[in-house]
């Protein structure tokens, strides 16, 4: 794996017109220059490394990014479960009021 450069890909990646938060391209330029060989040399970004970034981006703060420890893969998924039950619980209620809107039955629909 070869070494990035944060300004070239920051660049890079607005040349294709995407305003990007230029402190997480060099978090993820510094992520990835980690699993570099330190004696190889810098390489031209190309557009393979967008969708790398982008991909990380998605994954970032999540339980599926990489890295992280159980308890914190854990702690992230509990949390993702309780946000939706919190939106099926609304999604339901927001269902029933249309219904009663509407005049329906909730028998017919269950």
């Amino acid at each position: 794996m070869s070494i990035l450069n944060a300004e070239e890909a920051i660049r890079f990646f607005k040349s294709y017109g995407f305003r990007v938060d230029e402190g997480s391209v060099k978090e993820w330029v510094k992520e990835n220059n980690k699993q570099a060989n330190t004696t190889c040399k810098n390489r031209p970004i190309e557009e393979q490394d967008l969708y790398r970034y982008n991909d990380w981006c998605y994954v970032k703060g999540t339980a599926y990014e990489e890295g992280i420890d159980d308890k914190t893969k854990i702690s992230r998924l509990l949390e993702e479960v309780s946000l939706l039950k919190k939106e099926v619980e609304y999604l339901r209620d927001e269902k029933h009021n249309l219904e009663n809107l509407l005049g329906m039955n909730d028998w017919i629909f269950e």
